[in-house]
């Protein structure tokens, strides 16, 4: 059976922690699909510095993330354990090895097709075995609750078992408006969790107004070279959206 990653932020394109192995090892970063996907700047990071990260929604696949499929297949639940395992290793690389989460996010699945499904009931164990609980669009059994992802153009995934990290969202989901601040309000480089995700394809409704709010306040950090490309990405969108 083939295993894909549903990506939604920084694991896609971060080399730090590890993560740039962990593609290098696992996935087939040629065979990624753009899907449409309910996400959205949703989570208060204290280790980005109270800025905001991806985290999914639920009915609004307004969305653009990215399905990456891995290069090992699923024949039984270890190779399942294993590939979640090491995808929670990526997240967070100084968890226990075989954790498939902690407080604030834990790995899902999504099983797509019939002989999928055939491993429903080892999965949910193995997942309650090692949480007590789901969280956000992660229930109980460790299923996803989120739709299939569509294929924004007409290639076809081809995957049968679908992972993703969901991530405890805040209370309150953020506007626009405080999603920008809280990069305006930081100098320490971590707007670039953001104009990484756009340049990567990354994307959520909200991006524009984001951004409009960011460019009006002219931070020094739009200077970078490093941002020119998703900088002109924005500006085009936000110019077509007047």
């Amino acid at each position: 059976m083939k295993c894909g990653i549903l990506i939604i932020g920084s694991l896609y394109w971060d080399k730090e922690n590890g993560r740039d192995d962990w593609r290098k090892r696992r996935l087939d970063m040629n065979a990624t699909i753009p899907v449409r996907a309910s996400i959205h700047y949703g989570r208060m990071s204290a280790s980005r510095g109270n800025t905001y990260t991806m985290t999914f929604r639920r009915n609004d696949p307004s969305g653009m993330a990215a399905l990456v499929r891995c290069q090992r297949e699923i024949e039984t639940i270890d190779d399942l354990k294993d590939e979640v395992a090491a995808l929670w290793k990526a997240e967070a690389p100084n968890s226990q090895p075989g954790a498939i989460g902690s407080g604030w996010g834990c790995v899902g699945a999504l099983l797509g097709s019939d002989e999928a499904r055939a491993l429903a009931q080892a999965w949910s164990t193995h997942f309650r075995t090692c949480r007590t609980e789901g969280l956000s669009v992660v229930s109980a059994d460790g299923n996803l609750d989120i739709k299939w992802p569509e294929a924004a153009s007409k290639v076809s995934a081809d995957i049968d078992i679908i992972l993703a990290t969901a991530t405890k969202p805040a209370t309150v989901p953020p506007g626009a408006k405080s999603v920008a601040d809280a990069w305006l309000g930081q100098n320490d480089g971590l707007e670039r969790y953001f104009l990484e995700n756009v340049r990567h394809g990354i994307r959520t409704s909200d991006d524009v107004e984001i951004w409009r709010r960011i460019e009006e306040r002219t931070p020094d950090w739009l200077k970078s070279d490093d941002y020119a490309q998703a900088i002109e990405i924005l500006r085009a969108e936000a110019a077509g959206h007047q």
